[in-house]
């Protein structure tokens, strides 16, 4: 992976989230959405920072990029994507799947099938739709498990985000590094796809980590991450950037509960999350202990997995 990035190849960030990812799981009370970017703005911004393609990955949802193909119409520099929440219970753990060029019947059959990815990927093999494991290692704890859960995965995926604009390096780089040792132990024979995303969950981010290729067009840029052509640029994250994003959101949080023309709540629940969102408002620390902590924690799981798979 180069660090500089060369002139001439077709780029997109291929994760990034709007105002229809639902809400913040760990500010379920405030009932603060985990995003709070309009699809327009993050199409038109990916756009001026030179994204050739652009994607939508909400959380379980296609109503942004349906947002987004209602008021422009028709797009050809648009990709339908969705961050899928799926399940693995012989793991008890759930992974983030991006899938990508799906429509609405195809959304609602993935959403029935997510709660066993053992019965989702093959739909989607047999769809042929594209679609690539997120952060590998995203919330994943079980040290007794990590090897079976990655031959499972591996067996699973043939495109894998290599480099998450929301996670550390030390994260990203082990997803690399493991991918290549896996490559090697089947002869080097396999082709293995790698991307890359910002996970932007505010505006900040929107193409600043992203995947590219020397495609001349959609068709083949699509092609190339199939093939394992692609290649990954951008930033990684940091405990003080991870911060920035929870800010970042809970910030844009406080105007759209006061704001009684924005329709996002009902007048009761706005009430209350006005309420709450007071109480809440001499605690606004947190976020820069939350990134801190979360940061120690995945360095610290990182490790423990590098020592044991790779002896380093």
């Amino acid at each position: 992976m180069k660090s500089e990035f060369p002139s001439g190849l077709f780029k997109a960030d291929l994760h990034c989230h709007t105002r229809h990812s639902g809400h913040a799981k760990h500010l379920r009370f405030l009932r603060c959405r985990d995003c709070y970017s309009r699809p327009i703005d993050v199409y038109r911004l990916a756009k001026r920072r030179g994204m050739n393609l652009v994607t939508i990955t909400d959380h379980d949802s296609i109503d942004g990029c349906l947002e987004l193909l209602d008021r422009l119409g028709p797009l050809p520099d648009f990709l339908v994507g969705e961050e899928v929440t799926v399940c693995f219970p012989a793991f008890q753990h759930e992974v983030h799947v991006a899938v990508y060029g799906h429509d609405e019947s195809q959304h609602r059959e993935m959403q029935r099938l997510r709660a066993n990815g053992e019965e989702l990927i093959p739909y989607l093999r047999e769809n042929g739709l594209l679609f690539v494991l997120n952060h590998f290692f995203h919330d994943f704890a079980d040290g007794a498990r990590v090897r079976d859960f990655i031959d499972r995965m591996a067996q699973l995926f043939d495109i894998f985000e290599v480099r998450n604009g929301s996670q550390q390096r030390v994260h990203n780089l082990f997803i690399v590094q493991l991918l290549e040792q896996y490559r090697q132990n089947c002869g080097g024979q396999r082709s293995i796809g790698m991307v890359a995303g910002s996970d932007s969950h505010t505006l900040r981010r929107i193409g600043r980590t992203f995947t590219a290729s020397p495609a001349c067009n959609r068709g083949e840029f699509l092609a190339d991450i199939r093939a394992g052509r692609t290649q990954v640029f951008g930033s990684h994250a940091d405990h003080l950037s991870l911060a920035a994003d929870i800010y970042g959101v809970v910030l844009r949080h406080y105007p759209a509960v006061f704001s009684g023309a924005n329709g996002n709540f009902p007048f009761i629940d706005r009430l209350k999350s006005q309420v709450l969102t007071l109480l809440a408002a001499p605690f606004l620390f947190t976020p820069y202990v939350v990134a801190v902590r979360h940061s120690q924690t995945e360095r610290e799981h990182i490790n423990d997995f590098s020592r044991l798979l790779l002896g380093s």
